[in-house]
């Protein structure tokens, strides 16, 4: 009896940690409003680093229903960003906040 319960507290235990690290996946961290009022997510699960120096680095955001893949890339010996909307501009430029934000978090976290 003892190794029964022995044995499905274990397999609970498993459950839970599994749960949690789904949860840590699945995260979504907050980049802004985009002009529309919608907000914007960066999901980190997309993040893909080609290049430390230059920061070269492409991910997705989520923006209400709407996923958007963004490329950051230097150019002119700044950063630039397009997305999968055709917005694109130099990412301090004022243009996009929410790009800046991305850049920055990217940047300070990885």
């Amino acid at each position: 009896m003892t190794k029964k319960v022995f044995v499905a507290m274990m397999l609970a235990f498993a459950l839970v940690i599994v749960g949690q690290a789904s949860k840590a996946d699945a995260a979504e961290i907050y980049m802004g409003n985009y002009s529309d009022g919608s907000a914007v997510y960066f999901l980190p699960q997309s993040l893909g680093i080609e290049s430390y120096r230059p920061l070269r680095f492409y991910c997705t955001v989520r923006a209400g229903r709407d996923y958007l893949n963004y490329s950051f890339y230097p150019r002119g010996g700044s950063p630039y960003y397009r997305n999968s909307e055709g917005y694109e501009g130099y990412v301090f430029g004022g243009q996009s906040p929410v790009a800046a934000n991305i850049y920055r978090h990217v940047l300070n976290n990885y």
